[in-house]
């Protein structure tokens, strides 16, 4: 018995020695997820020749790293055609989004229909457009509160000067055919109606011509030698007219001196300011408000909700509303609206770094 057992067991490990060794199993590899593709928009300017869309073109670069996205930039250099070719260009790379500022907001509403029926956001910002169903999402400066802060700046001056509002004041206006104009018109209009002593006369620029604009100045100084104050629907427009104020009235503090108001906050509306030729402009947060319209565009892009303001903290115009606008019969877009104020610089704050006229000269 003692001897099957020892047979049994020898023939155990026997078996064992010969049994093949066990294959170890292989660990998984760990692989990282693919990298998601980044949110691509596409920026749409005028032109660059005016230093207010260079600013807002570098508010968007800015925005869009900070969120990383993927930006476009395309300069329509003034003309319709060119705007709409680069359009369909930036369609057929299939972007997730637009931010759009046109040369002629209504021959772009087509586009921004076909966008819509491909999927792709559109986000409108500084010449606004509400005769289209098909647009997303909408970004104004308060035009209309310019044309306010410029008439109430008129009235505390000449009331001041004059010991009541009563007056002679030239308005210089941008092109008429801009929502611009026609925006500080609705503000400005209303506004000065309340005051039937002010006295407006009319400097026109035609398509924005600053040597227009101050040819048709001179001829109304000359005429009304007793005008009190210049108001512009932008400082692009002031440079022969401040050449010509320089050559024939005083700087501020002077007895001969014109007040003066700009629009815009651009670098050379700052520098008249400081000359002493310009008393105060009304300063546009361009960098945050391009920077506002990535960001929009990027969370409808996201399939976000948009909150009921836009805040910034620290900046003069934070919060900003963000409402639902009326639909009209004529103007039947229904979304959301945001309203970005400005806020007056004068000598007191001109040299402010945060102003996009000064990061401009930076």
């Amino acid at each position: 018995m003692k001897r099957t057992v020892l047979f049994i067991a020898a023939l155990m490990l026997a078996l064992g020695a010969c049994a093949p060794a066990a294959t170890p199993t292989a660990a998984p590899v760990a692989t990282e997820a693919p990298a998601a593709k980044p949110v691509h928009i596409v920026l749409f300017v005028p032109w660059t020749e005016d230093v207010w869309y260079i600013a807002a073109i570098k508010g968007a670069q800015a925005r869009a790293d900070e969120l990383g996205v993927q930006l476009d930039v395309y300069d329509g250099s003034n003309k319709v055609e060119t705007q709409l070719q680069q359009f369909d260009t930036a369609l057929s790379s299939n972007p997730d989004a637009i931010v759009l500022s046109s040369v002629d907001p209504a021959t772009m509403i087509p586009s921004i229909e076909k966008a819509a029926d491909l999927g792709i956001k559109t986000v409108v910002y500084d010449r606004p457009i509400y005769a289209t169903t098909k647009l997303d999402a909408l970004l104004v400066l308060d035009t209309a509160n310019m044309g306010q802060m410029q008439g109430q700046a008129i009235v505390d001056y000449l009331t001041q000067k004059n010991g009541s509002p009563k007056g002679k004041v030239i308005r210089v206006y941008g092109d008429l055919a801009d929502t611009w104009v026609t925006g500080i018109s609705e503000g400005w209009d209303p506004f000065m109606a309340q005051y039937p002593d002010i006295t407006i006369l009319k400097a026109m620029s035609g398509a924005w011509a600053p040597d227009l604009a101050s040819a048709n100045v001179e001829q109304l100084l000359t005429a009304n030698p007793d005008v009190d104050a210049i108001v512009m629907d932008s400082d692009w427009l002031a440079s022969g007219i401040i050449t010509y104020l320089k050559s024939n009235y005083d700087p501020v503090g002077g007895a001969n001196h014109i007040f003066v108001i700009g629009d815009g906050g651009m670098p050379e509306g700052l520098q008249y300011i400081r000359d002493g030729y310009m008393d105060m402009t009304i300063n546009n947060p361009v960098p945050d408000f391009v920077g506002a319209a990535i960001e929009v565009a990027y969370k409808l892009a996201n399939g976000e909700t948009l909150p009921t303001q836009w805040v910034e903290e620290g900046k003069p115009w934070s919060p900003a509303p963000i409402t639902m606008n009326t639909p009209t019969t004529d103007k039947p877009y229904a979304g959301p609206v945001l309203n970005m104020g400005n806020f007056i610089v004068d000598k007191t704050n001109v040299d402010d770094p945060s102003y996009w006229g000064n990061m401009a000269t930076q």
